[in-house]
C-alpha cells in the first residue's frame, strides 16, 4: 500500500495549484521557519515518536502505520486542525522519504501552497546535536 501510494502522488499528472511545490529544507532552514512560528507535523508512527521522541513544538500525526498503510482522510482530518493551504508547514519523518510524498499530497491534491519537507528527518535533526521531547 506504501508503494501504491508513493506512485499515486509522484506520478500525479494533473496541475497542483499555483505552480507550488515541495520544498526541502535543512535544519537551519526549519529551525528558522520554526522561529517564525512555522507549524511542524511530525508524520511517523507512535513507535518511532517514543523511540526518538519529536521536535520540541511539532506536531505528531501518523500518515503511514505501522504496516505502511496510509490513513490520508483521517491524517488531513485531524491536520486540518493545526494547518490551512495558504499557510506554511513543515513536515517531518524519519529521513524525509514519507514526509516528502505527505507534501506532494498536500500540494497536488488539497492546493496547498507552503510546504516544507525536511531533508535527513529525525536522523539529521539528532545528527546535528539537537534536542527532541518524549512522551507525545
Amino acid at each position: 500500500m506504501f508503494r501504491k501510494w508513493i506512485l499515486v502522488i509522484l506520478f500525479c499528472t494533473f496541475a497542483s495549484a499555483h505552480g507550488a511545490e515541495v520544498k526541502d529544507i535543512n535544519i537551519n532552514e526549519l529551525k528558522a521557519l520554526m522561529s517564525e512560528g512555522v507549524t511542524v507535523i511530525d508524520v511517523r508512527t507512535p513507535g518511532e515518536w517514543a523511540q526518538t521522541g519529536i521536535v520540541e513544538g511539532s506536531i505528531p500525526i501518523m500518515f503511514f502505520d505501522e504496516k505502511r498503510k496510509a490513513h490520508p482522510k483521517k491524517w488531513l482530518n485531524e491536520a486540518s486542525s493545526y494547518i490551512q493551504p495558504e499557510k506554511k508547514v513543515a513536515l517531518i519523518c524519519r529521513s524525509g522519504n514519507r514526509s516528502k510524498v505527505i507534501g506532494k499530497y498536500l500540494v497536488k491534491q488539497h492546493g496547498y501552497q507552503h510546504v516544507y519537507n525536511v531533508k535527513g528527518g529525525i536522523i539529521s535533526w539528532v545528527k546535528h546535536g539537537n534536542k527532541t521531547v518524549k512522551d507525545q
